[in-house]
């Protein structure tokens, strides 16, 4: 069979954190939700074995593409097909459908001979007359039900303007004729075709679903001035508001007061009058597009009103509540386009246009552009307006207001000095080219000793962050020697920041360095979270708990240190087993961190709060925020971090190639991603009952007291151990996390430490600890151990004989585990739930409930032992029919196999 091209054919992977990343941050579903329910309705009908079709249209744009990706990402428990029409062969016959075909291969070698041969014949594959479109049509249904026998369909067909005729005459065919197979065909694109089709028309959206789109797409913040003003040109199309958004790099659009300089056609200012062309530019200068403003401008060209109309009779420009081009994008090609001598011409205008008192942002930033020359009042201007410029539009904004500073100012102390808090500023907010190059335009000027050091600690981060690697660390330690000499302050926060990096790294010798220094000279009563943090590492944890708790209390108030080194406070607060300060650091942070644009930081932050999302157990918004931080990685030109991808891994059951870190010996230097590495590798191991391998992976940490989260891999070393029979290695692990669970004092740790506790106890010991295991971990936000502790109940009370007692708490357990798709954990819960004979009584109504009459059929007789061509011959259906529905029994019965029917379906079902 000729193979399909992959660039319009694909089927669904696995959404997880391996899957490759994209070039940008996925984007929520905005103004699509009934679209969204009704598209789930019809697959929820295929599941149920009512299949059905829905012809999806709507404009060049629209957001067809992104609904449809959204039911191939979502879809759980269905296959996926997806293929899609293509201009270069709408002209031939059959070609759509070899496609469909090629996605289909298996099953259409396993069609009967006469429809195998007459979809082969149509599509090329074998030689013969053109067979009747009628009876390729039958044979496409024949295909789809058989491709459907294993697990429902979902066949999703893009593009439909440009299917071939024959192509689209055949699907129709078979979409009339999918009642009684569980197949879901969803038809998309543009135009008429399809006519009598169940349909669904996609509009553009308003005005605040389309904010909201536009906000969720930015790189980073915008005034939301402009916000509104291309919401509104946009004209509530989502393509062309998430291509506006993305016009630019990350600070070009540099909160609103910038324009991206993208290249475009020259159409746009071909055949225009003088007046007009120059009105046309100065609109696309002018960012809010406010036309109070824009004619006050005008006047002071010299332009009048009449010039406005041959812009409106050509559809470029539109005058009225805002002054909008007939497209975002529209704008930034005309500036582009623009000529240095009219840009300048403009902005010069919109300065005088523009109070300097209400808004000296503005007007400093337009006077800024109508230089040709530095000019130091406007230097001082640009400068004494950051702090505006930042609350408007974030760190970008700041950074290019600091960097035309830099320009505009003459004197080369000062302009170096500007030019380092730009790059700073801009490095910040993730556009690292830019912020060399400005390195370099300071490193050119003088530099006192201080200022040196300042330039080089943040190249220094820019090294750590492009490569974190040990000469990257190293530099961070220079950095803050150097520092030493002209500002203790800044020095001791560049120490924390390097220890902080070392910590990550896993460089000891590094570690050390910088705790010697933080050590004998850090102020005392400067920074708690510092002071608390030497403590930790030199003293231990008995020494360090209540400094450092007194310093988490005390965060948002130290304004010493800044973005960078309250990272730390990220290892500090789970250090300490403190769930509730962990979820409340990192969910404030991260809003405040995406509010003002600091994308170099980001990706850090996501990662602690998926990592915080993972033990709440909600895998599926940890695994978003996995995503989103390998995306924002990618983007800025930084590595990936593991910890979260590696973790919400094992939780769900699933390998991650960082695991195979856990296969090497055990190192004194290795970092919290190797930590947390081998933690996952216990989790997962535990959750598969591969008991002696997670005890290889964490048998270590009993020696182990960094601030690498060693505490966490204590607690799967004593279960491990335990399951593993050495009692003594469980015991000492026990010891070590029953000191931290006391001096920390939190319910998640004492709830931990009870589960741990109850593992080596038998008797009422054991039910006592189990209890109060659960009744601690109840109280926190800790989900993925409160099932556990619900898991270990369970198993526990099976042990004893108390069968009926262990269905409630394991039944309770893989509910939630599966709720989670903690699958390893679920799988487990479920095979011990299956081991207590949860069947008769309780199932027998339930099970009637469930099945149909001919799911029960055919259950009672694969629970008989007949096979699946015996089952078929006594009952008149096809083996592959049998099939169908026997997978549909293991799923509503929670069984995956048909061994297991006689533990969940009384003997006398008929």
């Amino acid at each position: 069979m000729a193979s399909a091209d992959p660039s319009r054919l694909t089927t669904r992977p696995w959404q997880g954190s391996s899957a490759p990343s994209t070039t940008w941050p996925p984007l929520p579903l905005v103004g699509r939700e009934s679209a969204s329910a009704r598209l789930e309705q019809l697959i929820g009908a295929a599941a149920e074995g009512r299949g059905g079709a829905l012809v999806v249209r709507g404009a060049a744009g629209i957001g067809k593409t992104a609904l449809l990706d959204h039911v191939e990402t979502t879809s759980t428990g269905q296959r996926v097909v997806r293929v899609g029409g293509g201009a270069a062969e709408a002209d031939l016959p059959y070609a759509s459908l070899h496609l469909l075909c090629s996605a289909l291969g298996p099953e259409l070698t396993q069609l009967e001979h006469s429809s195998r041969e007459v979809l082969e014949t149509a599509i090329g594959l074998r030689v013969g007359p053109v067979p009747d479109r009628l009876l390729v049509g039958v044979a496409l249904v024949g295909l789809l039900a058989r491709a459907a026998q294993a697990r429902p369909l979902v066949c999703v067909v893009d593009d439909m303007q440009w299917l071939d005729a024959a192509s689209a005459a055949v699907l129709a065919f078979a979409a009339r004729r999918l009642a009684a197979v569980p197949v879901a065909l969803l038809l998309a694109g543009r135009g008429e075709r399809f006519a009598g089709l169940p349909e669904l028309v996609l509009g553009t959206l308003g005005h605040v679903k389309a904010r909201q789109l536009f906000e969720s797409a930015l790189p980073a913040p915008i005034d939301p001035a402009v916000v509104d003003r291309v919401v509104a040109e946009a004209a509530g199309n989502p393509l062309v508001l998430i291509e506006s958004a993305r016009a630019g790099s990350l600070v070009e659009l540099a909160g609103g007061y910038g324009v991206p300089e993208v290249v475009g056609g020259d159409g746009a200012l071909v055949g225009l009058a003088p007046q007009s062309r120059l009105l046309l530019i100065l609109a696309a200068a002018e960012p809010l597009g406010d036309p109070a403003r824009l004619w006050r401008a005008a006047a002071g060209l010299g332009v009048d009103l009449p010039a406005a109309e041959q812009l409106e009779a050509a559809g470029l420009v539109s005058f009225g509540r805002w002054v909008t081009f007939r497209d975002p994008r529209l704008r930034w090609t005309v500036y582009a386009l623009a000529s240095p001598a009219e840009r300048r011409r403009v902005h010069q205008a919109l300065a005088a246009a523009t109070d300097p008192v209400a808004e000296p942002d503005r007007n400093a930033w337009h006077r800024a552009h109508a230089l040709t020359e530095p000019h130091e009042s406007v230097g001082d201007a640009l400068a004494d307006a950051v702090s505006m410029a930042r609350a408007r539009g974030g760190v970008a904004a700041a950074g290019a207001f600091l960097a035309r500073a830099a320009t505009c100012t003459a004197e080369p102390g000062l302009r170096a000095r500007r030019a380092i808090a730009a790059a700073d500023a801009h490095h910040t907010a993730g556009a690292t080219d830019t912020a060399v190059q400005l390195l370099a335009v300071a490193e050119v000027n003088p530099l006192d000793a201080g200022h040196r050091a300042q330039l080089d600690r943040v190249r220094a981060r820019i090294a750590f962050d492009v490569r974190r690697d040990r000469d990257a660390v190293a530099r961070l330690l220079d950095v803050a020697r150097d520092l030493e000499a002209t500002d203790q302050q800044h020095a001791m926060g560049a120490y924390l920041e390097a220890l902080g990096a070392a910590i990550c790294t896993g460089h000891r010798d590094l570690v050390d360095t910088a705790l010697i220094r933080l050590a004998g000279d850090a102020p005392k009563g400067v920074d708690r979270l510092l002071e608390g943090i030497v403590q930790r590492c030199t003293g231990g944890f008995a020494a360090a708990v209540e400094p450092l708790k007194l310093a988490l209390k005390t965060l948002d108030c130290d304004h010493e240190h800044d973005s960078r080194s309250r990272l730390l406070a990220f290892l500090v607060a789970p250090d300490l087993w403190d769930d509730q300060t962990w979820h409340e650091l990192t969910e404030a942070e991260l809003a405040r961190t995406r509010a003002i644009g600091e994308r170099a930081n980001l990706p850090c932050l996501l990662t602690q709060r998926a990592l915080a999302e993972v033990h709440i157990g909600r895998l599926s918004t940890a695994r978003a925020l996995v995503d989103e931080a390998a995306a924002v990685s990618e983007m800025v030109g930084t590595p990936p971090f593991p910890h979260a991808a590696v973790v919400l891994a094992a939780w769900s059951g699933r390998e991650h190639p960082m695991l195979g870190a856990t296969e090497r010996p055990y190192h004194v230097d290795e970092g919290v991603a190797v930590t947390l590495a081998r933690y996952a590798k216990a989790v997962l191991c535990n959750g598969l009952g591969a008991y002696a391998d997670a005890l290889t992976a964490t048998r270590h940490s009993i020696d182990r007291d960094g601030l690498e989260l060693h505490g966490w891999s204590l607690a799967e070393l004593v279960e491990a151990a335990v399951r593993s029979g050495e009692l003594d290695t469980a015991a000492r692990a026990h010891e070590r996390l029953a000191e931290r669970a006391w001096l920390s004092g939190t319910d998640w740790a004492l709830g931990v430490e009870a589960q741990a506790r109850a593992l080596l106890n038998n008797g009422d010991d054991a039910e006592d600890a189990y209890l109060e295991a659960i009744e601690r971990l109840g109280r926190t936000r800790i989900t993925t151990h409160l099932v556990r502790a619900q898991l270990t109940y369970g198993e526990w009370l099976r042990r004893q004989g108390r069968r009926v007692d262990a269905r409630v708490s394991l039944r309770a357990a893989h509910e939630a585990f599966a709720a989670m798709g903690a699958e390893a954990f679920a799988g487990r819960a479920q095979r011990e739930l299956l081991t207590t004979a949860e069947h008769g009584r309780r199932r027998v109504q339930e099970t009637q409930d469930q099945l149909t009459a001919q799911e029960t059929r055919i259950a009672s007789l694969a629970r008989d032992g007949r096979s699946n061509p015996e089952i078929a011959a006594q009952l008149s259906i096809s083996p592959r029919t049998v099939e169908y529905h026997l997978h549909k029994v293991f799923t509503k019965l929670g069984i995956t196999s048909r061994t297991q029917l006689h533990l969940v379906l009384p003997g006398d079902t008929a």
